[in-house]
């Protein structure tokens, strides 16, 4: 996806936008199959029970930042999406855009209020060799059966990119956790082994945040496009440029 035929934004934004130009790209139905120029597309997958109460207890903690947390990541700098900023894409089951609609504030069991599109948060590890990260809610899910978000990278301080974490409550009344995004190795010179390692940590991050949120931890799957088997990068070797704002409608 080029910068030319990714989805527009509004004309006003806030500071910390993605640096990257494929924004939303994470929910097209094909992204295993056609990921953005020079990404590596994945995805992964964990059983989390059934039932509808397994859904509304693993959905509330994924809209709360508990995979996060639970996975060992520390959530700081939490700066709320606004209404009139740059609120992010909402798209419907087939990866639609939809038209942004007003919605109520949504709290957690413990009164923390559910993550929100336009959202930037930091991400801390205990590794002091990591630096932090500063990554965007670009979209939220909000669906009967189905609830999540996605986030993209703020900063190039490392592996650049988007995925969607969502609770699925299934037909057959399994209740799964999921992730699927595309993730470019660093544009710091990182090529071959080395830059295949940070993309396969990354996707490793992902599998553990999901993994967290399943009753006493699970061990995902590893589908094809996972981190043992990721798929293959498109021909370039580097994000797009971050598009730029413009007029509405643009």
């Amino acid at each position: 996806m080029t910068r030319e035929d990714g989805p527009s934004r509004r004309a006003t934004h806030v500071e910390h936008e993605v640096v990257y130009a494929a924004v939303g790209a994470s929910a097209a139905p094909d992204l295993l199959r056609f990921p953005p120029d020079g990404a590596t597309p994945y995805a992964e997958e964990v059983r989390l029970g059934s039932g509808a109460d397994r859904f509304l207890t693993a959905s509330s903690l994924l809209m709360t930042w508990g995979a996060q947390r639970g996975a060992g990541i520390r959530v700081t700098d939490i700066e709320r999406g606004d209404g009139g900023h740059y609120d992010g894409v909402v798209f419907d089951d087939q990866g639609t855009p939809q038209p942004a609609v007003d919605r109520e504030d949504r709290y957690g069991p413990d009164g923390e209020p559910f993550l929100t599109a336009g959202t930037t948060v930091r991400l801390v590890r205990d590794d002091p060799k990591r630096a932090d990260r500063l990554m965007r809610v670009v979209y939220t899910v909000d669906e009967p059966r189905r609830a999540g978000f996605a986030w993209g990278s703020a900063d190039a301080e490392g592996a650049v990119g988007e995925e969607v974490f969502a609770v699925e409550h299934r037909d057959d009344d399994t209740v799964w956790a999921t992730v699927r995004g595309f993730v470019w190795a660093p544009a710091t010179g990182l090529l071959g082994v080395k830059g295949r390692a940070v993309v396969k940590l990354a996707v490793q991050e992902s599998r553990d945040q999901i993994a967290a949120l399943a009753p006493g931890g699970a061990v995902p799957s590893a589908p094809a496009g996972s981190a043992e088997e990721p798929g293959e990068p498109a021909e370039s070797d580097r994000p797009g440029e971050p598009d730029q704002p413009g007029d509405p409608g643009e």
